[in-house]
């Protein structure tokens, strides 16, 4: 059964463009999977202060991608969250990253498998504005962003701790290791990929250390909406692979007029949905926030035995909901004196 929450609600009728309808959201979240007891008010903290970085941008009359934006940005520098340093190491030893950042008049940019930056949201975002395209990829992604500017760093820049000892961990029993069981209780088995050979029958142990892809979506005052996500993906994983948080309808939506959703869990069932997209038409069809964030993920389990949560908003509401055991999440509106967050 899903987790869930709702909250902060403000009335008033949808605007869009430049008008004024002076009231704004703001949902984040820090990632759907086993939150271990030890690190969960790292969690809290992190997804809290990113809240109140959005929040000040929209309070101040900013727009919403770039609130978005400093709500990543605040998460890729924390180094709690598989994001930007703290990204997981994959096969090779190597971090590869993505992220999308996008506004409801669909305008979009969203990179894949980049290295070397310390804010994958920043080259989605150069490649929203500065390019006629949607998506790059891997050094093409890294090339771009610098030459508009962007400053390469070194590998060891976003590194933690944690995440050599998790590959060095993971690769001493790569054999019986399948990132989806750190999405489930430490002991309960996962369901089988599709591809057996991507998931051993026997593999039931997660490493108990971290799924942290992290999602924004707002609604500033004049009416846009906004998401923004970005991950180190799972870890271990092949180098090349990507999961949902680049692509458009999965890892996050948005439309005018109705709502933006950022989701975060098991990409590869994550796109398998659509889950993004899917939130949005539930809004479409009469669901409130709330409900349509529900039947998403009820989907998801029921569909295709997948883990993960969604984050969403209207105009006027906030939805939240997860089937993992914990998601980190926070959210401000224009009427509260204080950011709401959980776990």
């Amino acid at each position: 059964m899903a987790c869930t929450g709702a909250g902060g609600s403000c009335v008033g009728s949808t605007g869009s463009g430049s008008s004024t309808v002076n009231r704004h959201i703001t949902v984040v979240h820090g990632g759907a999977w086993d939150i271990p007891d030890g690190v969960v008010d790292a969690h809290v903290e992190g997804v809290t202060r990113a809240c109140n970085v959005a929040d000040a941008v929209l309070r101040g009359n900013g727009r919403a991608v770039d609130a978005v934006q400093a709500a990543i940005e605040c998460m890729e520098d924390s180094g709690v969250f598989d994001a930007g340093r703290g990204s997981f190491i994959n096969r090779d030893a190597e971090v590869e990253m993505d992220a999308m950042i996008a506004s409801d008049d669909l305008k979009i940019g969203s990179v894949c498998a980049i290295q070397n930056v310390r804010h994958p949201i920043a080259a989605a975002r150069l490649v929203r504005d500065k390019s006629p395209h949607v998506m790059l990829v891997g050094r093409g992604a890294l090339l771009f962003a610098m030459e508009e500017g962007m400053q390469e760093c070194k590998p060891e820049d976003l590194l933690v701790g944690r995440e050599l000892e998790r590959y060095l961990e993971i690769k001493s029993r790569a054999a019986t290791y399948h990132a989806k069981s750190a999405f489930t209780h430490r002991t309960e088995p996962v369901d089988p990929d599709p591809n057996p050979a991507n998931c051993p029958a026997n593999a039931t142990q997660a490493v108990n250390k971290g799924m942290d892809t992290v999602g924004c979506v707002c609604y500033d005052n004049f009416g846009n909406f906004a998401v923004g996500v970005s991950t180190g993906g799972i870890p271990f994983k092949r180098p090349g692979r990507v999961g949902d948080s680049p692509i458009w309808g999965c890892g996050g939506f948005t439309e005018r007029g109705i709502g933006a959703v950022a989701a975060t869990g098991y990409g590869e069932d994550l796109i398998r949905t659509m889950i993004s997209r899917q939130v949005v038409e539930n809004i479409r069809t009469g669901c409130t926030v709330q409900e349509a964030c529900d039947k998403s993920i009820r989907y998801l389990g029921e569909r295709v035995g997948g883990l993960g949560g969604v984050i969403a908003c209207n105009s006027n509401s906030i939805g939240f909901s997860f089937n993992t055991p914990r998601m980190a999440y926070a959210y401000r509106t224009h009427a509260m004196t204080d950011t709401i967050s959980g776990i």
